[in-house]
């Protein structure tokens, strides 16, 4: 189906290294420093779930002069074009046409992850207890459990209400975007347990605490009517709820330097923010920059939203048919790909030495990270490492490099499953970050902006 294994071998990637370096944010490049950084913080304070992270970029998109696509009908770009499609609400693809009426001869893509490690609530999820009614939620990924404890949590996500086509349902998209749950834990004089690495049961310590019930109302359907009339329908017309449970405290900067950035769900929408900024901002001459955003990354991917899925390389083809009518004397075969798969890297901690590997250990504000592994859980290779080197000389940041402890497994991105479908050169990268999978997560601000500009050059490469 797809067309990419036999151009393979054209593959040119040539950069011209600059020497340049850049220790830390300089007095010319402050004011791009606080316009990233406060930008990326009001993101995070809608992206909450995967499909308000969606509907955030679209705003951001649509601000863009972006056009929107239908994945069912017939497509026909023209040079300079902006577009993007979501073919299903939590997973969305943007992407830009070179400026040049010639063939576009490269593609360029970006790929990152729209989930997160959380919480989803359960059917009929109410449980009362003396009065206090907590929600039934079930894991979602891994998260780090005891993180979740004493937070100001909220709830988003989908509300599937009666319609007159029985096979589609109406749709609406909740964020209460205020802090009605919280998690309490239980007082040290009665369980010293948390400070001798008790295990945590999921079923019963971590069902969020909604309310204290009055004495005339009743615990069923509690939340079923709080959602009603957040959105302004009746009950009865609601058939069915996807929620989830998140963090709702603000990013901020921390450090005696502000030099680190700690926000909730870092991993990955500090690289979904990064390559949506750089999309926006390039301006490229030829080729397509494309910017792809996955969902369900935490649990496999295997969905047809996420990066295990024929999805994105149908998608690529039909991007690919639809350039045609650029240049009608060339076959219109894209010469060029290659992919970055952007997801959070393991930083080394301070009080933790011993778990990185003895030679390569990132350390935050020290560059952009490349990950390795033998395994194949990483897909990046010899070709696309030194490729990634270039790209981070040319755009004059530093960059390390990561590959787990022998004796651990580690984790593994979207880089192999892309490469699965896709049969293209690809490299797995990330900003190093401390406390991956935590409710607050902490990176360095230094890559963070580091990753902006890579990605900027990466897209705007002739």
């Amino acid at each position: 189906m797809f067309r990419a294994h036999a151009l393979i071998e054209n593959l040119l990637f040539t950069i011209v290294p600059v020497l340049k370096k850049r220790d830390s944010v300089t007095s010319d490049n402050m004011d791009t420093s606080k316009d990233y950084t406060s930008g990326f913080f009001n993101f995070m304070k809608k992206a909450t779930t995967p499909v308000q992270t969606v509907d955030t970029i679209i705003e951001r998109l649509d601000a863009e002069g972006f056009s929107k696509l239908d994945l069912n009908e017939q497509w026909n770009f023209s040079a300079s074009g902006k577009y993007w499609l979501s073919p299903y609400p939590s997973m969305i693809i943007a992407f830009t046409i070179g400026k040049s009426d010639s063939l576009t001869k490269s593609m360029r893509i970006i790929a990152a992850h729209t989930d997160n490690p959380a919480f989803r609530i359960k059917p009929n999820p109410e449980v009362s207890s003396e009065g206090m009614l907590t929600l039934n939620v079930e894991r979602y990924g891994g998260p780090i459990l005891n993180t979740w404890f004493d937070r100001p949590l909220s709830i988003a996500g989908r509300i599937a209400v009666k319609s007159d086509e029985v096979l589609k349902p109406k749709v609406i998209h909740l964020d209460f975007q205020r802090p009605i749950l919280t998690l309490p834990n239980l007082a040290i004089h009665m369980n010293p347990g948390p400070n001798q690495s008790t295990e945590i049961k999921v079923q019963k310590e971590m069902q969020p605490l909604l309310t204290r019930l009055m004495e005339d109302e009743v615990k069923d359907n509690y939340l079923l009517d709080l959602v009603a009339k957040e959105i302004g329908v009746n009950a009865e017309e609601i058939l069915d709820m996807d929620l989830n449970v998140y963090c709702c405290e603000e990013g901020m900067l921390v450090g005696l330097k502000e030099e680190f950035v700690s926000c909730p769900r870092i991993d990955d929408l500090s690289m979904v923010y990064a390559a949506m900024e750089a999309l926006v901002a390039s301006d490229n001459n030829s080729g397509i920059n494309i910017a792809a955003f996955m969902d369900n990354e935490e649990v496999g991917s295997m969905t047809k939203q996420g990066a295990d899925s024929v999805l994105l390389s149908s998608i690529l083809e039909k991007i690919h048919a639809g350039i045609e009518g650029i240049d009608q004397r060339s076959e219109c075969q894209v010469k060029d790909y290659f992919v970055i798969s952007a997801d959070g890297a393991h930083g080394l901690h301070p009080n933790y030495a011993e778990k990185n590997d003895i030679t390569n250990k990132p350390v935050m504000n020290k560059g952009i990270t490349i990950k390795i592994s033998g395994s194949r859980s990483y897909a990046s290779e010899v070709e696309t490492i030194a490729a990634f080197q270039q790209l981070c000389n040319k755009a004059g940041v530093k960059y390390q490099k990561f590959v787990n402890h022998s004796d651990q497994r580690g984790g593994t991105t979207l880089g192999p499953l892309l490469s699965k479908y896709l049969p293209v050169h690809v490299v797995d990268v990330g900003v190093p970050m401390l406390a991956m999978h935590s409710t607050r997560e902490l990176m360095g601000k230094q890559d963070f902006l580091d990753s902006i500009e890579v990605f900027r050059t990466f897209f705007q490469l002739e």
